[in-house]
């Protein structure tokens, strides 16, 4: 049943991607790529603390989520491929940007899930 969920799952982050892909084409700064990591950093650290803990929600959903969805969603390959085109252009200062923003912002983000997660989780406990 776990290949079935991130199976299914995967397909539906890959699309998401390549949706965004079509929305926000790369011209000089790979803003899609950039997109997908820092959400998916996000909503990756939410998957991990709201649901993964939660003994209502199959283990089997989550890993679905998690390794499927964000997996297939966010994509390091695709980031080391458009700094190295960039470094070969000579955008030698859109790549560092591009470099310290993903990397900066996705601690960020994983970090906003985790207070995010924290506050939901507070709010159910005293609900």
């Amino acid at each position: 049943m776990f290949y079935l969920y991130v199976g299914v799952f995967s397909a539906l982050g890959g699309m998401s991607r390549y949706a965004i892909s079509l929305i926000l084409p790369a011209a000089t700064f790979p803003a899609a790529t950039l997109t997908v990591n820092l959400l998916g950093c996000f909503l990756l650290a939410i998957v991990n603390q709201i649901l993964a803990e939660n003994e209502k929600i199959p283990a089997a959903l989550v890993a679905g989520m998690g390794t499927g969805f964000v997996g297939a969603f966010t994509t390091f390959s695709t980031f080391s491929v458009d700094n190295i085109r960039l470094l070969m252009a000579g955008h030698y200062g859109t790549a560092i940007s591009y470099m310290l923003i993903s990397l900066i912002g996705g601690l960020l983000m994983a970090a906003l899930g985790y207070l995010v997660a924290a506050k939901y989780r507070a709010r159910r406990r005293a609900a």
